[in-house]
């Protein structure tokens, strides 16, 4: 007989395919006011957090990697804050290759040409599969010098913080313990969604970052 104390297994749910990301996808949660999830607002305010605190660690800002970088929202940011730095965007759908001139790619395989002072990666870990994750953090630490800003929708963020109505859920929900694993082969985890390499010559104080 079944345990009856014990919870039922419950399955990731199932991640988009490539041809999802449309324009149908990217007009839902990116473009129609009463259903996106982060307002131009939010964005830019998100912007200048990731750069003040990266100013605040003294790290340059010359070379900007977005992975999955959707509609380049970052390039306005990155185009606003520090004009002088390139930025190199990188998608996955072929939609938005074809309409934006994205590199198409994925955290997972893109190879890059050289290192970056800042690689961006907002919600993208949760529509790969466990080996791909896997492969995008070795990828990631490959190709970061500076700063990782890293944005992923977790198991409990899905359950007692996401507005369902807004948020995509045919995603993969983990524990956040299984991330902070993966990443601290590499990272140190500064606070805020962002990560310095473990060889990078910041100096956090104890409780500015997770130990």
């Amino acid at each position: 007989m079944p345990n009856a104390n014990k919870s039922p297994v419950r399955r990731a749910a199932p991640a988009r395919p490539v041809e999802a990301f449309n324009e149908a996808y990217y007009r839902r949660f990116y473009l129609n006011p009463s259903t996106r999830v982060r307002s131009g607002a939010g964005n830019m305010n998100l912007a200048r957090f990731v750069f003040g605190y990266m100013g605040h660690v003294g790290l340059p800002i010359k070379r900007v990697l977005d992975l999955g970088c959707g509609l380049g929202q970052w390039r306005k940011q990155v185009a606003s804050h520090h004009p002088r730095a390139s930025y190199t965007g990188v998608e996955i759908s072929p939609y938005l290759c074809a309409k934006y001139g994205w590199a198409q790619g994925s955290a997972a395989d893109f190879r890059g040409q050289g290192r970056y002072d800042l690689v961006l990666c907002q919600s993208v870990f949760q529509y790969l599969s466990d080996a791909e994750v896997k492969a995008a953090v070795e990828n990631i630490a490959r190709l970061c010098r500076g700063a990782l800003y890293l944005e992923i929708i977790t198991k409990r963020d899905w359950e007692d913080h996401c507005d369902r109505k807004m948020t995509d859920g045919k995603v993969h929900l983990r524990e956040g313990s299984w991330y902070r694993k993966l990443l601290g082969r590499h990272f140190r985890n500064a606070g805020g969604g962002l990560f310095l390499p473990k060889d990078s010559p910041v100096v956090l104080y104890e409780l500015e970052g997770e130990a």
